[in-house]
């Protein structure tokens, strides 16, 4: 295409299937300000964009040469992705329905990957990445080469928040071995009858077999992760998850003085749930700001431990984040005119100002609130419904009339739930992760 107009090579890679080129749609809208229709402006450019998938995650390409700070940073360790996709269900996760579906590395491979990263890096941390990492097939035999191989030159392995009914005590002794690290399990919700909503699929006693547990074999900080906002949820729910923690305290002081370590942490944190896209939530308008105070305050007068350490997010910044999910290409201007009046990192607290942003949507003439607190019909035409992810409208509908009478959805690996990921892109099968290929 050298030489080329750009609007012509546009209208080619627009054939491409996984590009979308905005220009090319028209967008027009009905008297109350949602969608009515999105149509391509040539015959020649797709209705819907279809996302691409790697099947063979093995072959993917990743980066083995960039940049280490001379500085301290967050994240100051090599990330090695295991898994791409879950087979979970979690009925607020995003990732879990646009990565669909599961591909795996072999162990092999992974080894091969971590060994280039360590030596062009120099870095002495091995992060596991995936949506649940237990739930790699391989993964105690992973972390037990990455033991045997890099423990005597002290690279540790960390790995993320745990599911409380995947936890291994003794895989994570293992990892212990080489260098400390703190456990946090995400239960989501305080109550069953909400993760029953979420379809979290996990008990309280779960959470308490685990936790006691980790006690026993000598942890004593402990962090849990809650999502408050959730749609169909009281403030009941919310003060569960004080309930919930109280229990884990509670755990802490039933195994014997001899056997547990002292010092006992357990810190909550709850972030605050934008309903986002090709979720069974995308048409659940998010909690107001009023209310999502309301909860936070209910939460934290009913912590009486001292052992409780309570974090949680701001609700501005979320309902920014609300928007912008769930907004369409009226916001553009909005982005642009943020900038204009000053808005620059605005993921760091002090440099986020809510008032930029008001004085943005106002100044285009553009309602937060249309995007962030309205609840979707089944019908209406979402900004996303061209752009084709393998899981069907179908699917995200029925999964959140099951959340509303607390139905839970099984497991992938344990039988198809008819998502429609292997029709549409016709994978065969979901789950692409049986490792044959072990290093013992």
């Amino acid at each position: 295409m050298k030489g080329k107009p750009k609007a012509e090579y546009l209208r080619a890679i627009s054939k491409i299937q996984g590009v979308y080129v905005p220009s090319l749609y028209d967008v027009t809208y009905n008297e109350d300000g949602t969608i009515k229709a999105m149509t391509p402006k040539f015959d020649d450019v797709p209705k819907s964009v279809k996302k691409r998938i790697l099947i063979d995650f093995d072959a993917n390409k990743f980066p083995d040469k960039f940049i280490v700070p001379y500085t301290e940073i967050i994240h100051d360790r090599i990330v090695i992705e295991t898994t791409r996709g879950c087979t979970r269900g979690c009925r607020f996760c995003q990732a879990g329905m646009i990565y669909r579906p599961v591909r795996e590395k072999t162990t092999e491979r992974l080894m091969e990957e971590i060994d280039v990263l360590l030596k062009n890096t120099g870095y002495e941390e091995i992060s596991l990445s995936s949506l649940s990492i237990c739930d790699y097939s391989n993964i105690q035999n992973l972390i037990m080469n990455l033991i045997e191989k890099y423990g005597e030159e002290k690279v540790g392995v960390s790995i993320p928040s745990l599911r409380i009914d995947s936890f291994s005590v003794d895989l994570i002794k293992e990892i212990q071995k080489v260098r400390k690290t703190g456990l946090t399990f995400a239960p989501e919700a305080g109550t069953q009858r909400m993760r029953d909503v979420i379809n979290k699929g996990v008990t309280e006693e779960d959470l308490l077999v685990a936790t006691r547990s980790a006690f026993e074999s000598g942890w004593s900080t402990i962090k849990l992760y809650f999502v408050i906002g959730l749609p169909y949820e009281t403030t009941e729910d919310v003060v569960g998850i004080a309930d919930l923690a109280q229990k884990v305290v509670d755990e802490y002081f039933n195994v014997p003085k001899h056997i547990r370590k002292r010092g006992l942490r357990v810190t909550v944190s709850t972030s605050i749930l934008v309903p986002k896209p090709f979720t069974p939530f995308q048409w659940a308008p998010m909690n107001q700001m009023p209310e999502v105070k309301e909860k936070i305050s209910a939460l934290r007068n009913s912590i009486k431990s001292k052992a409780i350490n309570y974090n949680w997010h701001e609700s501005p910044l979320s309902y920014l984040e609300a928007v912008f999910a769930r907004g369409d290409r009226r916001l553009c201007d909005v982005l642009i005119k943020a900038f204009e009046k000053g808005a620059r990192f605005d993921g760091w607290n002090e440099y986020f100002n809510y008032e930029t942003w008001q004085e943005a949507l106002e100044e285009c003439n553009v309602d937060g609130d249309f995007y962030a607190y309205r609840e979707r019909s089944y019908d209406e035409i979402l900004p996303w419904d061209f752009i084709d992810i393998g899981v069907s409208k179908r699917y995200l509908i029925s999964e959140n009339e099951k959340a509303k009478e607390l139905i839970l959805t099984p497991d992938c690996r344990e039988k198809c739930t008819g998502c429609g990921i292997n029709a549409s892109f016709k994978e065969g099968e979901c789950f692409h992760g049986a490792i044959l290929n072990k290093i013992h």
